[in-house]
C-alpha cells in the first residue's frame, strides 16, 4: 500500500497487526510512525506502550509484541533494519527468519509491530514475502512534484505562507527532493520573505543552497559554453562546500549519459518524452537537459561519454588522480566547443 493508505488506516482504526515500511523517503516514514503513536497511545503512557529495537533476536522481537498493553487497546513495537530482511545470508539469520516467520502467521491483536527498513529489504528472502502476506508493505517513495506541492503548503500553512506548483518544483530541482532537507529550505524562504505571503522562484534563486544535481548542471552549462574559468569556480564551490572528486565526476558521467539518450531521441523522433519517463527526469531537469542536449550532436555527447567511462577506471585502477580526470573531463569539453562542428549552433 501506499504511505497515503496508511494513514487512511489510521484514521478507521481498521489497523494490520504487522507492516513493513520500505522506500527511499525516510521523512515519510517518521512521520508516518509519528502518526501511529498518536493514534495508539494514550498521553503520558508512550514510554509504557511502545518499544523501539535494533539489532534484537526473533525471540526479543516477539517478546516485545505479546507484552500486553497498559491501558490501552495496542502497543507499538518499532524494530529498525532487521538483519534477516536485508542481503546476506548466514545460518543464524535463516534460524531467525524461520522463527519469525511462524509467528507471524497469528500475531496478537493488541500491538502494532513495525519493521522499518532504510530503503529495501531483500525481496528475494521468504520473509519479506511472509510480511506482505501476513501484514502490509507501506511503500514510501518519492512525491511526486504534485505532491510535494501539496505538502510544501501544509508545512506553511501554519507560517501563514504559500508557494505555488512551478515555485515549489523549482526549489526540489534546486535543492534536491530529500525531504529534511527541503523542510529546512522551506522554513528559511519563510522568514526570507517577511511580510509576503508566496514564496517566488526569485526567493529561491537567491538563498537556497543548490544540490550537486542543480551544480553539475550549471557547470556543464558552462563547459558546453566554453567558459572554463566559471566552470572551474562551480567545481572548487562544490568541493569546498564537501562534494568529492568521485561523487562531482559520478554525476557528470550520469549526465552525460542522461544528455545522449536525449539527444538520440531528438535526432530519431524529435520527442523526448518516452526517455524522460524512463530515466524518471524532473520536469525542470527535463527541460533543462534537453536544451543541453540539443547544443551537441550525439556523436560528440557519446565520445565525451565513453572517455569518461574510461577514465572512470582509470581512478578505480589508480592509474588516474580523481581531480585530474575532472580536469581532463572539462578540458575536453573545452576543446570539442572550440573546433567547430562538433557543437551545433545556438
Amino acid at each position: 500500500m501506499t504511505w497515503k493508505e496508511f494513514y487512511a488506516q489510521i484514521k478507521t482504526g481498521d489497523l494490520q497487526s504487522v507492516y513493513l515500511f520500505s522506500g527511499p523517503e525516510e521523512y515519510l516514514k517518521r512521520e508516518a510512525l509519528g502518526a501511529l503513536a498518536k493514534s495508539l497511545l494514550p498521553p503520558g503512557l508512550e514510554q509504557l506502550n511502545e518499544t523501539a529495537l535494533e539489532g534484537a533476536s526473533a525471540l526479543e522481537i516477539i517478546d516485545a509484541a505479546e507484552t500486553l498493553p497498559f491501558m490501552c487497546e495496542r502497543r507499538m513495537v518499532v524494530v529498525r533494519d532487521w538483519a534477516p530482511l536485508l542481503g546476506g545470508k548466514s545460518r543464524s539469520e535463516e534460524d531467525e527468519a524461520a522463527r519469525m516467520l511462524e509467528w507471524l502467521k497469528n500475531p496478537p491483536a493488541s500491538c502494532v509491530l513495525v519493521f522499518l527498513m532504510r530503503g529495501e529489504p531483500d525481496g528475494r528472502k521468504k520473509l519479506t514475502t511472509a510480511l506482505k502476506k501476513y501484514g502490509a508493505e507501506v511503500r514510501f517513495d518519492p512525491l511526486s512534484d504534485a505532491e510535494l506541492c501539496r505538502w510544501a503548503n501544509a508545512c506553511l500553512k501554519p507560517m501563514g505562507k504559500t508557494i505555488s506548483q512551478p515555485a515549489a518544483s523549482h526549489l526540489a530541482f534546486t535543492a534536491g527532493r530529500d525531504l529534511t532537507r527541503l523542510r529546512g529550505e522551506i522554513e528559511k524562504l519563510a522568514d526570507y520573505i517577511g511580510e509576503r505571503s508566496e514564496i517566488a522562484i526569485e526567493d529561491i534563486e537567491e538563498i537556497v543552497s543548490p544540490s550537486l544535481e542543480f551544480s553539475v548542471f550549471e557547470m556543464l552549462d558552462f563547459l558546453f559554453a566554453g567558459d572554463l574559468a566559471r566552470a572551474e569556480r562551480s567545481l572548487n564551490t562544490l568541493l569546498m562546500g564537501g562534494q568529492t572528486c568521485v561523487g562531482v565526476f559520478a554525476m557528470v558521467v550520469r549526465q552525460l549519459r542522461m544528455l545522449a539518450h536525449l539527444a538520440l531521441a531528438q535526432r530519431e523522433s524529435g520527442n523526448t518524452a518516452a526517455v524522460e519517463k524512463a530515466l524518471k527526469l524532473h520536469p525542470y531537469a527535463a527541460k533543462r537537459a534537453a536544451r543541453q542536449a540539443r547544443t551537441l550532436d550525439v556523436e560528440t555527447l557519446l565520445r565525451l561519454y565513453r572517455q569518461c567511462v574510461d577514465m572512470d577506471c582509470a581512478i578505480k585502477s589508480g592509474r588516474l588522480r580523481d581531480r585530474e580526470a575532472l580536469q581532463f573531463m572539462m578540458l575536453k569539453i573545452v576543446e570539442m566547443h572550440g573546433k567547430g562542428g562538433t557543437l551545433r549552433g545556438r
